[in-house]
Parts: C-alpha cells; structure tokens; sequence
C-alpha cells in the first residue's frame, strides 16, 4: 500500500479477510483498516467444521482461536492488529467512483457509508443447493458458515441421527463424512 493510501475496507471477514487485513497492516502500520463481516464471526476455521458438528469437541470457540487460544473477535482485531472489525454489518452498495461502501447493521437497521482508498473484496464462496423439492426442509442445510456448523451440531446433538447424505465431494463434505461416521 502506498503512504497516500491510507484507508483499507475488506468486505468478508472469513480466513482470508482476515488474513488480507493483517497482511495489509503489516505492510502499512498506519493505515485505517476496517472489516466488515455479515456473520457475528470472525476469521474461523472452516476445516474443522466437521468434527465440531461430529462431537471430537464441544467450545465451538476452538474453532475461532488463535494457537494461544485467544478468541478472534472484534476486540482481538483492534487491540493486537489495529483493524476495525466490524461484524453482523451487510454491505449493501459499493460506489467504485466515490470509493464508498454503504453498510446496513443487521441488528439495527441503520445504514452508513464507509470511504476507502482500496477496498478487498473477500467473500469467499455460496454453495449452490441443488433444484430439488424439499431442499428447504429441516435437517437440510450447507455446511459453509459457524451458523451452519452450530445448527447441524444443535440437531445432532437434540436427535438420534441414523442416517445422513452428503452431497459433494469436497474436502469439507469428505470430512464431514468422516467425522459423522466416527462420532457416537
């Protein structure tokens, strides 16, 4: 970043916002760096999603830590990085011509508009379910988000799951796979 380039947004606040912010501030310790989340979340761990919603560990916590343990949340950003992390905020507009970003807080409603001189686009991928009847029933879901990972742990743990399919054979659905298979 150049010294005149002074204000960073990251929109996406998952491993590689995250790690995009921090690299940034590593290259510039003055610049005004902010991250705008939409998931209460930050930085999270999505490779072990499958064994917290498998049961090996019930602090979901464990999965948002640093190696000392320390949670990354809003507070860790700014006081070990100077980074503003902003989370449950939903970008709703990107003027490329004013280097704005409108936001909207998803608790509140209120909007504001962020300006920035280079902005990160870090969103990070949407699995696409596919078009087939009853895709919206319960016990249906993706596993991309902590919110994902927290309800099918929730219903794992409130019901007597005998069978489960999953779709894809990436490397999250494989090892989720795997850790249903050896869970309890």
């Amino acid at each position: 970043m150049k010294v005149e380039e002074k204000r960073l947004v990251v929109v996406g606040g998952s491993a590689a916002g995250a790690k995009a912010a921090a690299k940034a501030r590593r290259i510039d310790p003055n610049a005004e760096i902010t991250i705008i989340q939409r998931d209460p979340d930050l930085s999270m761990a999505s490779c072990g999603y499958p064994y917290y919603v498998g049961g090996f560990f019930d602090d979901r916590n464990m999965l948002l830590c640093t190696p000392t343990g320390v949670v990354r949340d809003p507070g860790f950003f700014m006081n070990a990085k100077g980074i503003e992390a902003r989370t449950e905020m939903e970008v709703v507009g990107i003027d490329r011509g004013a280097h704005t970003v409108a936001c909207r807080n998803l608790a509140s409603g209120a909007e504001e508009v962020l300006p920035y001189d280079k902005l990160i686009i870090a969103t990070g991928s949407k699995p696409k379910l596919p078009p087939v009847p009853n895709a919206d029933l319960d016990g249906i879901t993706t596993l991309l988000s902590m919110r994902d990972a927290d309800y099918l742990r929730r219903i794992g743990d409130e019901a007597e799951i005998e069978k489960a399919v999953i779709i894809g054979g990436g490397l999250i659905g494989v090892e989720t796979c795997e850790a249903l298979q050896l869970a309890d």
